[in-house]
């Protein structure tokens, strides 16, 4: 994707602490470019069983209506009480399983960006994606803002609350096809902004089988200096190669850089793949600052 500027921002939620950052961010995203914004909650349904006569299922329809509209007004006023400074916004109650809602919401509204909340678990799995967040991001095509519970300091309270800041961007180059195509995106992030731009790229091949580590890495910079200056030749940009691991080179330097946003890019499904390669959703999964998924290219 050659540029970035949502002008539909969907920010599904379940009302809970930690999805109330994710709201916030996702409302504040939708001041910084001037878009839309939906707030979407889930409500499962059961139909009623065969027996019911035409006055009880009359009867259920009167009530679920009242549910949803006790449902939307609780949700629109949980919204107000996040402290967004008064940014718009639309709320949608969409029938069914979370996930199944949120794919649903995506395919109606159409946005250009879906911003979801992670939750915390406890023991080994305590800093993976919730299971609803991963179901929704392995299967969509289009940017996803995934903002976890520690997150909070990117949001400054104040006169300009729902704001937010983000000095530094990290942009994970994969060296795919769309490398050029994500760097145009994270520079025009990095431009609206005002953010310090850093581009990372992981040699993953053991330096045996490249024919050399100062080679590979050499290779590696030239490609990614000749994107930077396509499409990023206004702004300072540090470019970084280093070994090993994508993801794990990509988490430690976001950590040591206080990165405010890691972006990372994907692919876009061929039989059974996921949208989202691999090393993407890893990085979702374990980063301490939000991050931007973009899809790749086919």
């Amino acid at each position: 994707m050659a540029e970035f500027h949502p002008q539909r921002i969907l920010c599904p939620t379940d009302m809970s602490e930690s999805a109330g950052t994710a709201v916030r961010c996702g409302l504040a995203w939708a001041a910084r470019f001037t878009a839309k914004a939906f707030v979407l909650m889930a409500r499962e349904m059961t139909l009623p069983p065969r027996y019911f006569t035409p006055e009880q299922v009359a009867a259920l329809i009167k009530q679920a209506d009242e549910i949803e509209d006790q449902v939307r007004s609780d949700l629109e006023a949980w919204v107000k009480g996040l402290d967004v400074g008064g940014m718009p916004f639309e709320t949608v109650i969409g029938p069914g399983p979370a996930d199944r809602a949120i794919l649903r919401a995506i395919h109606v509204i159409k946005p250009d960006l879906v911003v979801m909340g992670t939750h915390g678990r406890s023991g080994y799995n305590r800093f993976l994606m919730g299971s609803t967040a991963e179901k929704v991001i392995r299967q969509i095509s289009i940017p996803a803002l995934v903002i976890g519970e520690d997150c909070r300091r990117l949001l400054r309270r104040g006169p300009a609350a729902g704001t937010i800041e983000i000095r530094r961007i990290l942009c994970a180059a994969d060296d795919s096809k769309g490398t050029g195509s994500n760097v145009a995106a994270v520079a025009q992030l990095a431009r609206s902004f005002g953010a310090e731009l850093t581009v990372l790229h992981a040699l993953e091949t053991p330096s045996w089988l490249s024919g050399g580590s100062a080679e590979a890495r050499d290779d590696a910079v030239r490609r990614l200096s000749e994107h930077v200056a396509a499409h990023a030749a206004d702004l300072p940009v540090k470019i970084i190669v280093l070994e090993g691991p994508a993801y794990q080179q990509v988490l430690d330097h976001a950590l040591e850089g206080e990165a405010d946003l890691i972006v990372v890019g994907g692919r876009r499904p061929g039989g059974n793949d996921p949208v989202f390669g691999t090393t993407a959703v890893r990085v979702m999964r374990h980063a301490a600052c939000p991050v931007l998924a973009l899809p790749g290219r086919k």
